[in-house]
C-alpha cells in the first residue's frame, strides 16, 4: 500500500465547521479512527481551526486506535500587530508540534491568540511566532494562507520574500510548502506557483487536502453544518458556501493519483510525521505554591499546626484520644501522599469567605469523613460522632488527587474565586470549559430550519422522538414505529433524519462549567491553552477530566442558593430577636423541628420538599438526625426499586422486626435499623468481620459499586476467611457478603448525606422556630430565578407565597414607600406581615429598587414627579416605573383613589412626569438662571397642569398587569366572581379538594396557569397542567383520551369548567385531578340560571345602556333578566326592574357588565 499522512485535518472540535470525530460516546477511539488503524494508515495530524479543543482527547483516542498523534492547529496569523483589533489582513498558517518543547509552545501561542490577539478570531503575529517558534514545524496553509495568497495576487519576488521569511523564522527544514488540490481554480493557479517558489528556495513540499468529513457523501452533511453555524438556511443565495466536495479524507491510492505531478509532495508527508513525537512527561500532581509562615519548616509542620489548633477549638479545648488518634493517621496519609498543601490551600479560601460573610457549606461529598478536613473547618460535621469513614474520601492504598467540592453561597461565589485569583496571580486561575453536544432532538430541530421546513412540521417530527437525554436518532427509529413509518413514508422526514444521523453527538458550541476552576503552580497556559467564554471569561481549552489527569488542582466552587437563604434568615433573626443567633449552634433535637418534618410541611426546606419526597417523611416520620440523613440516601431510583426504602420505613416504624445475623452488625448498622443504607457501612462491615484493611475496603466499595465481578470474587473469600476469626461460619459470612453486594449498588455516600441532611435541619428549624424570617429569606432567594410569565414553569414566588398564608402570616402589596428590594416583615396591628419585594417586580432592576428604597428612606414619596426628581433615572427608566405602576407598587402616590383609576392615570402620566424630572436635572446641570427659579417648582406645575383625566382600568385589566409584572394575582382574582356560586354550579373549592374534604368525580371552576405537553410510551399527545382558584391551585392530568377533546380548549390563563376524578399520586402523595371534560363556564352559568341581575350604577352613562341593549338582544333564551339601580330620591334604596327579556346568557354580555359597572355588575339565581 502507498504511505501517505494527512497533515491537514479538522475535527468536530471546529465547532460547526470539522466532522471528524476522534472519541464515541464512551471516551473510546471512534470508528473513523480505528477505520484508520485498520486499513493501515499510521499517523495523522489533528489541525482544527485556531484552537487545541480536542488536542488531548486526539493524543489518546489515536493512541489507543494504534496511529501516532500528531497534535496540530490551524493558525490565525496578522499581517499587522496581534494585539491591534484593526482590519489587517489575516491569513492561515499550520502549525505541527513536533515534541513536548513544540507543544508547549503551541500552547503558549494559542493561549496568546485567545487572550491577548482576539478579534473576530483568535490571531497571533510573526513576532510571537519567531518566539515561540521552538519544537514546532509551519506548513504554508490553505488558500487562505498568505503565501497562497501572494502566490495568486503579488510578484514572485514578493512571495518568494515570504517564504523565506517564514523558513528564517522556523528554521531550515521546519517550514514546508503547503500544496492543495480541491479543484478550486485559484488552487489551481497558485500551485505551479507555489511549487516554483519551493525550487527556488530549496523548501519541500507537502501534499494536503484540508480534510473537514470523512466520506466524499458528507459533504451535504458538512453544508447543513455550516448553514447551523452561521445561522443560514441551505436556500440563502447569501451564505457562506464551499466551493468543492473534496474535502474528505481522502486515501492514499487517490492521493497519489492527484499530486502525482509532485510525488515528493507525498513522501515528505512522511518525513514530517517521522520527526514529529509528542510524548508527555509524567510529573504526578501540580499544586500552587502556597505561602508559608516563616516559623515553619516546611508546609507539612504548618498544617498539622493549623489541623491542632483547629480541633482544639472545636473540641473547646478538651480533645478525646480516638479524635487525636484519627488525625494523627490522617497526617501519615496525607502528607505521604503530598496533599498537605492540598488542605491548606482549600482552609484557606474557605476561612477567607468566612471572615468575608459568604456562607460556606458544611460539606459536600465525601470529604466530610476526614477529620483534617473538620479540624480544619473545611467542614462542619464531626465525622467520628457521625461515623464516617476518611478512607472513603482518600483511600491510602490508592494515590489520587482528593476532592473536595465546596458549597458556598450562590451570591458570594464570584468574591471567592477573585480572591484566589489575587492571591495564586490572574495567570494561575482559569474557569474550565464545557461543550455542548448535538443531542438527537436538537439535531432534528437545527436542520429542519436549515433545509426550510416550518416550525410546526418541526415541532410534529420531533414530538415523535421520546424525551430522554440519552436516547440517539437510531435508537428512537428502532423502537418508535410512529416515527418509523413517517421516515419510510415522507422523503423530506426521510432527508431530515439522514442528515441529522450525520451531525448527531458532533460539538455544537462551548461553555463554562457551572463550578469548575482551575489553579496552577505556573501561568495556566503553561499547562493547559486558554480561551475566551462568554463575557470575555477566561477558560481553560480542556474539559475538567484532562485537566485532573494531567495532575491539575481543579475545584469545584458550587453556588449553592439555600446557604443564602440560611445566610439572610439569620440576618432577620439577629436584627429581630438574637444579634448573637448563629445556625451552627442550634440543637440537632429540636421538637418544633421534627415535628415541622412529621406533618411534612417542607415546602422551602433543601432537599425535602418535593411531592416524593414528602410522602416519604409522612411514612417514615423523622425523629432523630439520623433520619434525616436516612432520607436523603433513600429518596433515589436503587433503594426505591429495591425495595430497601420501604424496609427501612417498615423497621423504623415497628412493623418488622430488626435482626442482625451477627451481634457485629449490630454496632454497624444500628443507626438504620439493620439496613445497609450507606457505603461506608459495607466498607465498616468488610473491616470488622472481614478483617480488611481501610484501603481494602474502599477497593472493595468501588469494585461492588462498579459491578467489577473478579474483585468482587477475590474479595469475597477474603471476607469469608477474616469471618472465620470472629467464629462467623461460611455460610453466615457467605450470605452477609451477598447483601453487600447487593445494596452496595445503590447504597449512598454516607459522608454527602450526613453533610446536605445538615442543611436540610438547618433549614427546617429556620422554618419551624423563625417562620415569618425564613420565609422571607426564601422569597428573596426566588427573585431573579422566578418563572413570570412562563407557561410551563413553576412560580416559586406564588408558591412561597402562598405557603406563608397558610402559615399565617398575610401579604402586603408593593409598595415604594415601605417595600425594601427584597422581601421585608412589617408589623401592623400588632400582627406580622410579609412585604412584597420592589425587585420581585419583573423588569424593575436591583440598582433601580436600590435607588427608590433608599430616597423613600430619606422622605416618603408623594408624586409621581417627586419620585422621578429624587431616584436616578438612569437606573429607574422607564419600563422599571411602569412595571411597579402594573404591579401597584405606585397606588400611595394617589391616596384614596381606587386602584383601578390610580394605575391608570400613573400609566398616562409617566411619560411627562420622566420629561420633566430630565429638564429639571437638564436645568441644575446647566446651572443657568432660568425662568423656572432656582427651585424648579414652576417646571412641575407647568406640567402638573397639561394632565388630563383618563378612564380607569377595567378589572380584568389590572389583574392581568399584575400577573404580567408579578406572576400572581394581588388585587383580586379572575376566579373571584365565581367563588359566591360554586355550590350552584355543582362545583366545589380546590382548597376543600386539596383539605380532603371533596373527592371522587367532581366539578372545578379554575384558571389555567401552567400547562406541558407530554408524550406517552405509544408516542400519543397528553398534557399536565394547574388550574388555581381562590383558594388554591392543583394538578390536572388530561390523558391522551380526554385531551384529543378538549386540547382546542385548554390554554395558559382559560378560566373554564373542569370535570374530572380526584387522586392520590402513588409516588408522589400529590392530590391531582384526572380530566373527563372541559366546558365554558359561562356555559355552564347559562344552563343553571334561571334569572340574571345587572347591577347598574345611579349614574350609568346612556351609550353604556345602549351598547348593552344590544347585547342583550343578541341571543334569545330562557334565563330572564333583572336590573337593579339605585334609587336618586331614597339613598340607600335599590330598584329592582325586571326587564320582560329572556336570553342566553354568553361571555360578551358578563364581560361588557364588568367592564362598565366592575366586580358586582351581575348575579344570578
Amino acid at each position: 500500500m502507498k504511505e501517505f499522512i494527512h497533515l491537514h485535518n479538522h475535527s468536530e472540535y471546529s465547532l460547526l465547521d470539522g466532522m471528524l470525530r476522534i472519541s464515541d460516546e464512551h471516551h473510546k477511539p471512534s470508528r473513523f479512527l480505528r477505520g484508520l488503524a485498520e486499513s493501515g494508515i499510521k499517523a495523522m495530524a489533528l489541525t482544527d481551526h485556531g484552537n487545541l479543543y480536542g488536542a488531548l482527547d486526539f493524543y489518546d483516542s489515536a493512541r489507543a486506535a494504534g496511529l501516532k498523534p500528531i497534535v496540530g492547529c490551524e493558525m490565525y496569523i496578522t499581517d499587522g500587530k496581534y494585539t491591534d483589533k484593526d482590519k489587517s489582513r489575516t491569513g492561515h498558517l499550520t502549525l505541527l508540534a513536533k515534541n513536548h518543547q513544540g507543544y508547549l509552545n503551541l500552547m503558549q501561542l494559542n493561549s496568546l491568540a485567545w487572550v491577548d490577539g482576539f478579534y473576530y478570531h483568535p490571531r497571533i503575529d510573526k513576532e510571537i511566532l519567531a518566539k515561540y517558534s521552538e519544537g514546532l514545524i509551519a506548513l504554508s496553509g490553505c488558500l487562505k494562507g498568505f503565501l497562497a495568497q501572494d502566490a495568486l495576487t503579488a510578484p514572485f519576488e514578493k512571495a518568494c520574500a515570504l517564504a523565506q521569511e517564514y523558513q528564517d523564522i522556523m528554521g531550515k527544514g521546519n517550514y514546508y510548502i503547503e500544496l492543495m488540490d480541491h479543484g478550486i481554480r485559484e488552487e489551481q493557479m497558485a500551485l505551479p506557483v507555489l511549487k516554483e517558489i519551493a525550487k527556488k528556495l530549496d523548501i519541500k513540499t507537502v501534499a494536503t487536502n484540508d480534510c473537514h468529513y470523512e466520506k466524499k457523501e458528507d459533504w451535504e452533511a458538512h453544508d447543513v453544518n455550516l448553514c447551523i453555524s452561521t445561522g443560514k438556511t441551505l436556500d440563502d443565495p447569501k451564505r457562506l458556501k464551499m466551493t468543492t466536495h473534496e474535502l474528505y479524507f481522502k486515501s492514499p491510492d487517490e492521493m497519489y493519483e492527484l499530486f502525482a505531478h509532485t510525488p515528493e509532495s507525498l513522501t515528505h508527508t512522511l518525513e514530517v510525521a517521522e520527526k514529529c513525537h509528542l510524548e508527555f512527561p509524567k510529573h504526578g500532581f501540580i499544586l500552587p505554591n502556597f505561602d508559608i509562615p516563616p516559623q515553619y519548616p516546611n508546609s507539612a509542620e504548618y498544617f498539622k499546626a493549623l489541623c491542632r489548633e483547629g480541633l482544639q477549638r472545636k473540641m473547646h479545648g478538651h480533645v478525646p484520644p480516638e479524635y487525636l488518634k484519627q488525625l494523627e493517621y490522617e497526617f501519615e496519609v496525607i502528607i505521604t501522599m503530598g496533599f498537605d498543601c492540598y488542605f491548606l490551600i482549600v482552609q484557606d479560601f474557605i476561612h477567607w469567605a468566612r471572615r468575608n460573610g459568604i456562607p460556606i457549606g458544611p460539606g459536600r461529598g465525601s470529604g466530610a469523613g476526614s477529620i483534617v478536613a473538620y479540624s480544619l473547618d473545611i467542614t462542619r460535621v464531626d465525622p467520628i460522632q457521625s461515623k464516617l469513614l476518611f478512607e472513603r474520601f482518600l483511600n491510602p492504598d490508592r494515590v489520587s488527587m482528593p476532592d473536595l467540592d465546596i458549597d458556598m453561597s450562590d451570591t458570594g461565589r464570584e468574591r471567592v474565586i477573585d480572591y484566589v485569583r489575587q492571591k495564586y496571580g490572574a495567570d494561575k486561575v482559569a474557569q474550565i470549559i464545557t461543550f455542548g453536544t448535538m443531542k438527537a432532538k436538537l439535531a432534528v430541530r437545527d436542520v429542519a430550519r436549515v433545509m426550510g421546513i416550518s416550525v410546526s412540521e418541526t415541532n410534529r417530527v420531533a414530538k415523535m422522538i421520546p424525551n430522554d437525554p440519552k436516547i440517539t436518532l437510531d435508537g428512537a427509529l428502532a423502537d418508535i414505529k410512529e416515527l418509523q413509518t413517517e421516515v419510510a413514508n415522507n422523503p423530506t422526514s426521510k432527508r431530515l433524519f439522514d442528515m441529522a444521523r450525520k451531525i448527531e453527538g458532533l460539538k455544537r458550541h462551548t461553555g463554562i462549567h457551572a463550578a469548575g476552576v482551575l489553579i496552577t503552580k505556573e501561568a495556566v497556559s503553561h499547562y493547559v491553552p486558554l480561551a475566551r467564554g462568554a463575557r470575555d471569561a477566561i477558560t481553560t481549552q480542556f474539559e475538567g477530566e484532562p485537566c485532573s489527569n494531567l495532575g491539575l488542582l481543579k475545584m469545584d466552587f458550587l453556588g449553592l442558593r439555600t446557604l443564602t437563604v440560611i445566610d439572610n434568615t439569620e440576618k432577620l433573626i439577629r436584627a429581630r430577636h438574637n444579634k448573637d443567633f448563629d445556625i451552627n449552634d442550634i440543637p440537632l433535637d429540636d421538637k418544633k423541628t421534627y415535628d415541622l418534618l412529621c406533618a411534612c410541611q417542607t415546602l422551602g426546606i433543601f432537599q425535602l420538599e418535593s411531592g416524593g419526597m414528602r410522602d416519604l417523611i409522612k411514612r417514615l416520620q423523622p425523629t432523630q438526625f439520623a433520619d434525616v440523613s436516612a432520607l436523603v440516601a433513600l429518596y433515589r431510583p436503587g433503594p426505591m426499586e429495591s425495595g430497601m426504602m420501604d424496609m427501612f420505613v417498615r423497621r423504623k416504624n415497628g412493623q418488622e422486626k430488626i435482626t442482625y445475623e451477627t451481634p457485629l452488625l449490630e454496632e454497624v448498622l444500628k443507626d438504620t435499623y439493620g439496613c445497609m443504607v450507606y457505603q461506608e457501612q459495607i466498607m465498616q462491615i468488610s473491616k470488622t468481620l472481614g478483617g480488611f484493611t481501610p484501603g481494602e475496603a474502599d477497593t472493595l466499595r468501588k469494585a461492588m459499586g462498579k459491578k467489577k465481578i473478579e474483585v468482587m470474587e477475590k474479595f469475597g473469600k477474603k471476607f469469608v476467611e477474616g469471618a472465620r476469626a470472629h467464629h462467623i461460619s461460611e455460610k453466615t459470612a457467605t450470605h452477609i457478603y451477598e447483601q453487600m453486594k447487593a445494596f452496595a449498588g445503590y447504597g449512598f455516600n454516607k459522608s454527602h448525606s450526613y453533610a446536605y441532611a445538615l442543611v436540610s435541619y438547618q433549614t427546617a428549624y429556620l422554618k419551624a422556630n423563625y417562620p415569618i424570617e425564613f420565609m422571607c429569606a426564601a422569597l428573596t432567594n426566588e427573585i431573579g430565578h422566578n418563572a413570570i410569565g412562563a407557561d410551563d414553569k413553576e412560580n416559586k414566588i406564588a408558591t412561597y407565597l402562598e405557603e406563608s398564608k397558610r402559615l399565617g402570616f398575610g401579604v402586603l402589596p408593593p409598595d415604594i414607600n415601605k417595600s425594601q428590594p427584597e422581601f421585608s416583615v412589617e408589623e401592623k396591628d400588632g400582627k406580622q406581615y410579609i412585604r412584597y419585594a420592589l425587585e420581585a417586580v419583573k423588569n424593575a432592576g436591583a440598582e433601580a429598587c436600590i435607588s427608590i428604597a433608599k430616597a423613600a428612606a430619606e422622605k416618603p414619596f408623594d408624586s409621581l414627579d417627586d419620585l422621578c426628581a429624587r431616584i436616578d433615572l438612569s437606573q429607574a427608566n422607564r419600563k422599571a416605573l411602569e412595571s411597579l405602576i402594573k404591579a401597584g407598587a405606585l397606588d400611595c402616590l394617589l391616596p384614596n383613589t381606587d386602584p383601578k383609576q390610580a394605575r391608570a392615570t400613573l400609566l398616562s402620566q409617566l411619560d411627562q412626569a420622566l420629561e420633566t424630572a430630565h429638564l429639571v436635572a437638564k436645568e441644575k446641570e446647566n446651572q443657568t438662571v432660568s425662568l423656572f427659579g432656582d427651585d424648579f417648582s414652576s417646571v412641575m406645575s407647568f406640567k402638573k397642569a397639561e394632565t388630563k383625566p383618563v378612564a380607569p382600568l377595567t378589572q380584568s385589566e389590572l389583574l392581568g398587569y399584575e400577573k404580567e409584572v408579578m406572576g400572581i394575582y394581588f388585587s383580586g382574582h379572575p376566579i373571584a366572581k365565581y367563588q359566591h356560586y360554586l355550590p350552584r354550579l355543582n362545583c366545589v373549592a380546590i382548597r376543600d379538594i386539596l383539605d380532603g374534604k371533596a373527592s371522587g368525580r367532581l366539578n372545578v371552576v379554575g384558571i389555567v396557569t401552567r400547562l406541558k405537553k407530554r408524550q406517552n410510551k405509544r408516542k400519543e399527545e397528553w398534557a399536565q397542567f394547574v388550574i388555581e382558584d381562590c383558594t388554591g391551585s392543583i394538578l390536572v392530568n388530561a390523558f391522551s383520551r380526554a385531551w384529543k377533546e378538549v386540547a382546542h380548549k385548554v390554554a395558559p390563563n382559560a378560566v373554564l369548567f373542569f370535570s374530572g376524578d380526584v387522586r392520590v399520586d402513588d409516588e408522589s402523595a400529590r392530590v391531582e385531578i384526572n380530566l373527563q371534560d372541559v366546558g365554558s363556564v359561562t356555559d355552564l352559568i347559562s344552563n343553571m340560571a334561571k334569572k340574571l341581575t345587572l347591577h347598574l350604577t345611579v349614574d350609568y352613562p346612556a351609550e353604556n345602556l345602549r351598547k348593552l341593549k344590544i347585547l342583550l338582544d343578541a341571543a334569545k333564551g330562557v334565563t330572564q333578566v333583572y336590573l337593579e339601580v339605585p334609587s336618586k330620591a331614597e339613598p340607600g334604596k335599590i330598584h329592582r326592574i325586571r326587564t320582560g327579556k329572556s336570553i342566553l346568557v354568553h361571555r360578551s354580555l358578563l364581560e361588557f357588565a364588568e367592564n362598565t359597572l366592575g366586580n358586582n355588575a351581575w348575579s344570578f339565581e
